[in-house]
């Protein structure tokens, strides 16, 4: 095999990425674009140089592979090797050592692409290894009680993520959120967000870091949206034409997102220590207008976390399949038995905790949101033994 590593022209070195001393990452001769890529996933670089990184990402100018062999448009294989290619041109992108993954393991990468493949769930796996769950999922604390709302995607944790800040909260992570089993505390990442139009809407201090002309695209999303509420009637809500008018402008929402820093919104209150996860709230957004909150076990949450948890590691999954299919020796054992390692670790951390589900629209408007969280999550009692979480520990 052929697998040169000529450092890019304006490589940077060593930079090192420290989560919260969980994980951490080493970047090798990362170019300036090849950093801002990894920037907008990890936060910021460690000022200190890390020892024994348990992920390196080496960047090379050119990744090639003699003898190649392909399994579809995006991966491919040499006795030794196993790539992830990009669609349509078949040129290797990453070599992934799969078999790796959880452990220390090195990463090939080539420079200036978008981001490195995978790279945020195979940080997750190696979190996960050292008891530590990653969740899609939003955190702030609050009146001094710490909030985790976690959810499928497009189920308003930034929305109501953002409408915490107006009320004074204290951030603690977006998007992508570590829960610790044994001290019961939420871990995120110091990075900036990216705001979707109907975000911005309700921020008048951000407002003046967007440019004009994506103000105005801004203005004519939110008009669709305003037609979309307007609309009433279950079957014109349930016709084709609605249901594409929502497509419509999600996706122009999605395309205009726009990165704002986080001392534009949270200003000073930002958490880089973590935060005691007090209530869990998992989201789910539904057609129905009304918010509504219940009351649910923790064993449940552990058990609907357990596989939003999944979800999040799935495209990491089909590739390992493709792995195993071509080095079938080459076994992860702590991929394969990811979901009951996740169940156990869930459901020993969420015990006594207060959880919650939330059935919302999307979008949502926060002031709803937040007069049905107040109702519904008073103080109560811890959840009982009877709940058999001590069996999975």
């Amino acid at each position: 095999m052929d697998l040169p590593a000529t450092a890019t022209p304006e490589s940077l070195g060593k930079i090192d990425f420290d989560i919260h001393g969980m994980v951490r990452i080493r970047l090798i001769d990362p170019s300036p674009r090849d950093l801002s890529a990894a920037h907008k996933l990890l936060g910021c670089p460690s000022r200190l140089p890390l020892t024994n990184p348990e992920i390196t990402v080496r960047f090379v100018e050119d990744l090639s592979a003699s003898g190649i062999r392909f399994l579809g448009d995006d991966r491919g294989f040499t006795d030794d090797g196993f790539f992830l290619l990009q669609e349509g041109t078949r040129r290797v992108k990453a070599r992934i050592p799969f078999d790796r993954i959880g452990d220390s393991c090195e990463i090939v990468c080539r420079s200036q692409i978008e981001s490195v493949p995978l790279l945020m769930p195979i940080v997750g796996l190696t979190a996960l290894k050292k008891g530590y769950i990653p969740l899609h999922a939003a955190a702030v604390v609050y009146d001094s009680v710490g909030l985790l709302m976690a959810g499928w995607a497009h189920c308003g944790k930034t929305t109501a993520l953002l409408g915490f800040a107006s009320e004074g909260a204290e951030y603690v992570g977006e998007e992508w959120v570590l829960f610790c089993s044994n001290d019961q505390r939420m871990y995120g990442l110091v990075r900036p967000l990216e705001l979707a139009p109907w975000h911005l809407a309700s921020l008048s201090q951000v407002r003046g870091a967007v440019s004009l002309m994506n103000r105005c695209a801004f203005r004519g999303i939110n008009v669709l949206h305003g037609l979309q509420k307007m609309i009433r009637g279950e079957r014109i809500r349930s016709s084709f034409a609605f249901r594409s008018l929502q497509r419509v402008s999600m996706a122009l929402g999605d395309r205009l997102r726009q990165v704002i820093p986080l001392s534009a919104i949270f200003r000073d209150k930002v958490c880089c220590t973590g935060a005691p996860a007090d209530k869990i709230f998992l989201f789910l957004s539904q057609e129905d207008q009304r918010i509504d909150v219940e009351r649910i076990t923790p064993f449940e949450m552990a058990a609907r976390l357990t596989f939003l948890v999944q979800h999040e590691l799935s495209a990491l999954q089909r590739h390992y399949a493709a792995y195993r299919f071509v080095f079938p020796s080459r076994r992860n054992e702590f991929i394969e038995s990811s979901v009951e390692y996740s169940l156990a670790i869930l459901a020993r951390g969420l015990h006594g905790r207060e959880t919650y589900i939330v059935r919302l629209p999307y979008p949502h408007v926060f002031p709803e949101l937040l007069k049905a969280i107040q109702l519904c999550s008073n103080p109560t009692t811890a959840a009982t033994a009877a709940e058999s979480i001590h069996a999975l520990a």
